[in-house]
């Protein structure tokens, strides 16, 4: 497959058994439908630099992409930008076929990073909960 960024190969990678694929040229990277959300469930954070840490950042000849961005997978896919986190206002493209995800550089970090942060907010506000439930009832 190629980078829709940047006409680039994408090289297979694995993330706790997902296999997904990186541009080395852009660093972007391809998750197939349904990828991206099990990747935001594992407890993991700093992905990115993980992958890099392990696969390297070889040398890439990039290509040449005229106009909007194709779909890697299916190629006759248009990717579409659209918002995907609430707080930091991370936007992807998402194939309008198959509806797989490209991710820029440094996203997915944003994107987990944000859903870590939400994931603090509703622990917070479970924990202040159960303590204004207990100092009500033992009051």
């Amino acid at each position: 497959m190629k980078c829709p960024r940047d006409g680039a190969e994408l090289a297979t990678v694995q993330v706790d058994g997902i296999e997904l694929d990186k541009c080395h040229h852009c660093d972007g990277i391809w998750f197939d439908a349904g990828e991206l959300d099990k990747v935001r469930k594992l407890e993991r954070s700093a992905i990115e630099q993980e992958l890099e840490r392990e696969y390297g950042n070889p040398e890439v000849v990039a290509g040449k992409v005229d106009g909007y961005m194709r779909c890697p997978r299916c190629a006759d896919g248009r990717l579409n930008e659209l918002t995907y986190t609430y707080k930091k206002r991370v936007k992807i493209d998402r194939c309008d076929q198959c509806h797989g995800v490209w991710v820029d550089d440094n996203e997915l970090d944003a994107i987990i990073g944000e859903q870590k942060q939400l994931q603090q907010m509703n622990d917070t506000s479970a924990i202040r909960a159960f303590m204004r439930a207990a100092s009500a009832a033992f009051g």
